[in-house]
């Protein structure tokens, strides 16, 4: 399609009767012959042909011959469209050139050398996450194509590039943001009114000095322009902070009034869930603290913050900044404590009940033990008593009778069942 597209776009240059009026640049057709001079770094041109017929074969200066679908597109570019071959030549060959085929008799090599590459210049201070609005349009012979539908389809993209070295010959980054269209979708105002919009984020890159590259081009010629930009980080700090016990989860924004007015500031964003509950919100800043409260999002699951910060820079410039995606879980309720309570309680007394009559038992054990352990002290001792006395009465008689013994007399009998005389 962009083949159709550079063809038609370079077409608008020719008239569509044979009474043209042949611009200034037109190079007329001498026995299919044409010129190319010395110095040519390259050209673009059209051959019209019969209706009907197949495309011309270009035969260079030396004899050499170049086919339509065999040539390399470096150094030749072309485009076969129904009655017209659209051709580029990078680095041409000097010298006399001849078109074989059925040419239109009245037709001659329209050059359209001069197309340009014309763009919206970026603001030279750009921050991060940053939407910007890109614009650039072709002009050829220094206008916009009257019929500018045709550009439709045209390829056109935006780098940003950042280099080791002040001479920028060493490439370390080489992002593509965005491609052009002329569609009227998304920041695209008028559809097919030549002037093709891209919208870019410019998130997920570090913050320094870029040269941005916007580039338009297909088989037949290539446009390319250069602008130098500067990348700031966010102008604000950001954080989110999950809800817990006491408190539902907060969104906190901290503007740094030395870029953004914080009374221009607005937030607007969403809260997804991964079970689709979906949950809509906006701010409006009046000092450089901004709190979004998220409380009444009770949804158990995992849940994803995106908002999109609008503002005024202290320079004037409107703005608008995605935030950094941010996410948070909200956990089930612990199991109420009354019923763990409730449940414990009767074993609690269960267990007190039985514990009573044992503790119970272990009393009357323990005095039980005390008092045998009394009796049996004092019958201990009265034992005791009782042993010595018969130990004694029976030292006594044992010395009664020795006495008798040395005294030649019998013993007397002691009767031990009678009372004491």
């Amino acid at each position: 399609m962009s083949k159709w597209c550079a063809g038609l776009l370079l077409l608008l240059s020719l008239g569509a009767t044979a009474t043209e009026v042949f611009a200034p640049s037109d190079i007329p057709l001498l026995d299919n012959r044409f010129r190319i001079d010395y110095g040519v770094k390259e050209i673009t041109f059209i051959i019209k042909r019969k209706p009907g017929t197949p495309s011309v074969i270009l035969v260079r200066p030396d004899g050499s011959k170049l086919y339509v679908g065999k040539v390399k597109p470096a150094d030749v570019g072309w485009l076969a469209l129904p009655e017209h071959d659209l051709i580029t030549l990078r680095n041409p060959m000097p010298g006399p050139w001849q078109a074989i085929g059925e040419v239109d008799p009245d037709n001659r090599v329209r050059i359209l050398s001069d197309i340009r590459l014309d763009i919206a210049a970026l603001p030279m201070q750009l921050y991060q996450g940053e939407v910007v609005k890109l614009k650039a349009w072709l002009l050829i012979n220094g206008q916009p194509p009257k019929d500018k539908y045709y550009l439709s389809d045209l390829g056109m993209t935006v780098k940003l590039q950042s280099f080791s070295d002040a001479d920028k010959k060493e490439v370390v980054l080489d992002q593509v943001l965005g491609h052009y269209r002329d569609d009227g979708k998304g920041l695209d105002e008028v559809p097919g009114d030549g002037i093709m919009t891209a919208e870019v984020t410019l998130q997920d890159i570090p913050g320094g000095k870029y040269r941005a590259m916007f580039s338009t081009g297909n088989q037949v010629f290539v446009r390319a322009r250069y602008q130098d930009v500067l990348l700031y980080p966010y102008p604000f700090s950001y954080n989110l902070s999950p809800p817990s016990d006491e408190l539902g989860a907060k969104l906190s924004l901290l503007i740094d009034r030395d870029e953004l007015d914080p009374a221009s500031v607005v937030v607007k964003g969403s809260v997804t869930s991964n079970v689709g509950g979906l949950y809509e919100f906006s701010e409006t800043a009046s000092d450089p603290k901004l709190d979004i409260d998220l409380s009444n999002i009770k949804e158990v699951g995992q849940h994803e913050v995106k908002a999109t910060l609008y503002g005024t820079t202290r320079l004037g410039r409107e703005l608008k900044i995605e935030l950094p995606v941010k996410t948070f879980n909200v956990f089930p309720p612990p199991p109420p404590p009354v019923e763990v309570v409730s449940a414990a309680a009767p074993a609690s007394s269960a267990e007190a009940t039985h514990q009573a009559p044992a503790e119970e038992e272990m009393g009357w054990l323990i005095w039980a033990l005390a008092g045998g352990g009394v009796l049996l002290a004092v019958l201990g001792g009265v034992g005791f008593v009782v042993i010595q006395k018969r130990r004694a009465l029976k030292r006594a008689l044992a010395a009664v009778q020795a006495e008798n013994q040395q005294a030649g007399q019998p013993a007397a009998k002691l009767d031990l069942n009678l009372p004491e005389q």
